[in-house]
Order: structure tokens, then sequence, then C-alpha cells
């Protein structure tokens, strides 16, 4: 009879082994399946930040007509934004890949980021380019096609001075180049940028001009990010494949391409545009 209990009780024994390994095994696989994405993985982010920066100049020359304008970006804040993006892990991306994202749908890593300037001016080299080579950065710059000079300018840091078409060449390796018009960067009689009231073929003319200069570019930022349907619809004529405003919003696929945000980094800090945060 003592044997008979004992096979009993190990028959017990061995059943509520089972019972508990069969339930640690169904807890694990719950956890294993809703376990999320680690920070930093490969999947495509939710919206990619385009930041827009002009005229760079070191903090103590921001001064007499620099001062208050909202133009000018400091090299050292320049300089944070860039050190920001590399220690949370930031990639930069060309236009081409943000252009298969918006229309397309593909695939980016998972913190990727848009590095603009607009207009051309030379502190663009001076400044910029040291700091985007150091992160293995690169990023676009929006030139103003005829005001670039022939020949390489003096830099002088109370002035302006626009990037020579013998450095635009040498900068490839870090700069792409795309068009903020050939000669319509000024404000009409309404305050709104020429782009917005010159007729059709006014258009048409001047970004053909910017586009043959730039080797047949097909990206584009609108002045003062004014725009209207007609000035869209001659961009797309053109082949034009992305535009881009100044509407505070990181840009997501599916968006329209002739019309896409990006940050203006006189007014916004680093932290808040990754962070999605509008004033």
């Amino acid at each position: 009879m003592k044997r008979f209990w004992e096979e009993q009780a190990l028959q017990l024994a061995l059943a509520c082994g089972v019972l508990l390994m069969l339930g640690w095994f169904t807890l694990a696989m719950a956890q294993l399946h809703n376990t999320p994405e680690p920070a930093g993985s490969d999947l495509t982010a939710p919206a990619v930040p385009v930041l827009m920066y002009h005229h760079l100049l070191p903090q103590a020359d921001i001064t007499g007509m620099f001062a208050d304008n909202n133009v000018v970006v400091s090299v050292e804040q320049f300089t944070q934004d860039i050190a920001a993006l590399k220690a949370q892990g930031y990639q930069t991306i060309s236009l081409r890949q943000l252009n298969d994202f918006v229309r397309n749908g593909q695939e980016l890593p998972g913190k990727s980021v848009v590095i603009t300037f607009d207009d051309g001016y030379l502190s663009n080299k001076i400044y910029a380019q040291p700091v985007l080579e150091q992160a293995g950065y690169t990023a676009v710059i929006f030139a103003l096609t005829g005001w670039m000079e022939e020949h390489p300018q003096t830099f002088d840091a109370h002035g302006l001075q626009y990037l020579s078409w013998p450095e635009i060449r040498e900068m490839g390796r870090t700069f792409q180049f795309a068009s903020h018009t050939d000669d319509l960067h000024e404000l009409s009689w309404n305050g709104k940028g020429k782009v917005t009231t010159a007729s059709q073929q006014e258009l048409a003319d001047d970004l053909n001009r910017s586009i043959k200069k730039l080797q047949g570019t097909q990206y584009f930022s609108y002045p003062y990010g004014h725009h209207t349907g007609q000035s869209r619809a001659v961009l797309e004529a053109q082949g034009i494949q992305l535009a881009f405003t100044v509407e505070p919003v990181s840009v997501h696929a599916g968006d329209d391409p002739l019309t896409l945000g990006r940050w203006d980094m006189y007014q916004y800090r680093i932290e808040d545009v990754l962070q999605q945060k509008r004033k």
C-alpha cells in the first residue's frame, strides 16, 4: 500500500511540473509577441523632419545688419543641433530617398533627417561644411542660381557673399544642390513672393534656367515659402519631384510632394523639432 501511494504522489508531482512548464511557456510567448521594437530600430520612422537654415555666423559676429535677422543662425547653435542629431542616432538622407518615401512609402532608417540651406551663402562652405563632414552628414543647398558667383569670393562676416560655381562643384560630396529659383527671390507689391505673382511663362522660363544650371535638378524650395496652385502646376510641368514650403511640420509618406514642410531653425529648438512641438 505504501508503494502505491508513493507512485501516486510521484505522478501528481510530474503532472504539476508539466502544467507549470506549459504556463511559463505561454506567458513567455505572449511577452515576446507584445515586445515593442527597440529604440533605434531600422523600421521607417513615422515622419522625417526637414531642417531649414540660411546664413551662419559665429555668435560674436551677429551684430549690425545681422542682429535679430531671421536668416542668421549662430555657428554655435548649428554645431549643437548637429551634435544632438548625432547623439540621438539620426542619419541624413538624400532628397531621392525622401521622394521615394513620400511617393512610394519606401522604408528609411528609423531616425532620418534632411538638413537644408536656402539661398547659397558662402558661410555654408566656411562654417557648415566642416561640422557636417565631422558628423558624417550630408545636406542640401537650395541655390539662387542667378545670384551665384563666377569666381570664389573672399569671406567677410560683415557682409553677404554667395557661393561660386567652382565651389559648388567642389562641395558635391557634402551638399546636394537644388533650385530656389534663378532670379525670382523678391517680394511683390502684395507682400507675397514673386513666384506667386509671376506669369506662368515667366516662372517656367526662370525655373528652366535654374534647372539647367543645376544639371537637371528635380527639387525646389519656394522663396519665403509662398506658393499657389498655379506655381505648383508650373513646377510639376517642369519635372520637379519635391518642393518645400516653410510650414513647420515633418514629412510623412503620402504628403503632397510639392508642398512639403520644413522647420525654420531660427525659430525652433532641435529638441522641439524632434518632438514635433510647434509654437
